[in-house]
């Protein structure tokens, strides 16, 4: 791989070259882990306005019996199954997050792999290669943009997980090295996702995992059939890097140093708790104070959360003082700190209308306040570090430093808690036999020769 070479030519080459062997097992073992992951959201979630709407515009567009929408027991055409199943997957917020990208690696390129790789009766191991190599694409591109490109307003998982479905997709239609280049341009001039749902808490949060998924499978079907793109739609002029990066910051060899040996996706983060990963610092923190001193919410005087800059101005923002919808809710510091002082835990069934106003968290909200700690600061994005102070009535002061959130591969989940998650999870709508067969599938995913018996157990 000569630097001479556009980036998307060094990314074609190892996608068409990339053997399930080439990975080593903790790769492999990561991406099946992830699959589980993410899955358990799928189906966890069929019944949330937001799962509900995008699998019946899906199912409106129909197409080709390619692919099945998870939990409606029908197949479409697979770009459309790809859109729905991934909104699914990111109704609760619940996904693998990296820390240098800013992104959630599988939310775009598990629903991808999944639908293509159902739709040509593919293998548990080339579905673990597509995988793969998507993942490590949008890790490698949202590290590239040096943790700002959220201050020019973009969403890295969306921007980001376009290109990883476009390259998942053509791993697993086979395109030679050159489709794969143009399956890259393509998706490029396809990418989209502004972090303005923030500023009301809406749905289209979750429409940046459908969308990237959909035009990846449909990038890489075009390349299949001649469309070209320009080679150099990452790194060239007016290409991803230069438009989407904030001040024009950003860092090419985070891209291609190491690409094919190093796998960087590994080494991403398992959430524990249904909302945003910068939240996870300070619901750590609450909840260790509250198992360690349990303090009576009714006696707190006072609440200082110190975190990074970008955490601050993403969960504390004026609308997040007054949150008003479950998303809200997902990204607000002062209703998250409140309401796991009060409750003593966080769970899918937190983030819900009937919780957004409840008196005793209003009241307690009104007293977490916060600033930016500049060691903090200093870390991000690499640690997402942060500090929670509970200062009492009586004058008692408790205090929870967390340096890297449960679920970090530096504090990580073990395989017993993954699989708890998603038992939690999908046990939401499937039977219990059926998650444990679900489990017992996703995890020796490597041993199955058609990744359709996968679906035959989601409904």
């Amino acid at each position: 791989m000569g630097e001479s070479k556009p980036i998307s030519e060094q990314i074609a080459k190892l996608a068409v070259g990339l053997r399930y062997e080439d990975l080593p097992e903790k790769v492999r073992q990561r991406a099946a882990n992830l699959v589980l992951d993410l899955l358990g959201s799928m189906i966890g979630s069929k019944n949330v306005e937001s799962s509900r709407i995008a699998a019946e515009v899906a199912l409106e567009m129909g197409g080709p019996e390619e692919s099945s929408v998870i939990g409606h027991g029908r197949k479409i055409s697979a770009p459309n199954a790809a859109f729905a199943n991934a909104i699914q997957g990111y109704a609760f917020d619940f996904a693998d997050d990296h820390n240098e990208s800013n992104a959630h690696p599988s939310v775009a390129t598990i629903p991808a792999s999944l639908a293509v790789g159902e739709q040509l009766q593919a293998s548990g191991k080339r579905v673990i290669e597509a995988i793969a190599l998507g993942n490590e694409i949008v890790c490698r591109l949202g590290a590239a943009f040096l943790g700002k490109t959220y201050y020019q307003g973009f969403h890295p998982s969306s921007t980001c997980g376009t290109f990883g479905a476009a390259v998942s997709a053509a791993k697993l239609m086979k395109l030679d090295v050159q489709q794969t280049v143009h399956a890259q341009g393509i998706a490029g001039s396809q990418v989209g996702g502004l972090m303005a749902w923030n500023t009301s808490g809406s749905y289209t949060k979750r429409l940046q995992a459908g969308h990237p998924a959909m035009v990846g499978i449909i990038s890489a079907r075009m390349a299949q059939k001649g469309f070209d793109g320009p080679p150099e739609i990452i790194e060239g002029q007016d290409g991803f890097m230069q438009a989407y990066s904030y001040e024009r910051q950003y860092d090419i060899s985070l891209i291609t140093d190491g690409l094919g040996e190093e796998w960087t996706f590994a080494n991403s983060s398992i959430k524990v708790y249904p909302c945003c990963r910068y939240s996870g610092g300070h619901l750590d923190a609450c909840l260790d104070i509250v198992a360690t001193y349990a303090p009576d919410w009714r006696k707190i005087q006072h609440v200082l959360v110190r975190s990074s800059d970008y955490t601050i101005r993403l969960l504390a923002m004026p609308r997040k003082r007054d949150p008003q919808n479950v998303v809200d809710a997902q990204f607000s510091m002062p209703w998250q700190v409140a309401i796991a002082l009060i409750d003593g835990k966080i769970d899918a069934d937190t983030f819900t209308d009937e919780n957004i106003h409840r008196p005793d968290v209003r009241e307690l909200m009104a007293k977490v306040d916060w600033v930016v700690d500049e060691e903090f600061e200093r870390r991000y994005p690499e640690h997402y570090s942060c500090a929670v102070t509970v200062d009492m009535e009586d004058g008692a002061e408790y205090t929870s430093t967390v340096d890297d959130p449960k679920g970090d591969y530096r504090n990580p989940v073990t395989q017993e808690q993954l699989e708890d998650k998603f038992r939690g999870l999908a046990g939401r709508e499937l039977d219990e036999e059926r998650v444990e067969r679900l489990v017992a599938l996703v995890t020796h995913l490597h041993e199955v020769e058609d990744i359709g018996e996968l679906f035959a157990l989601t409904g």
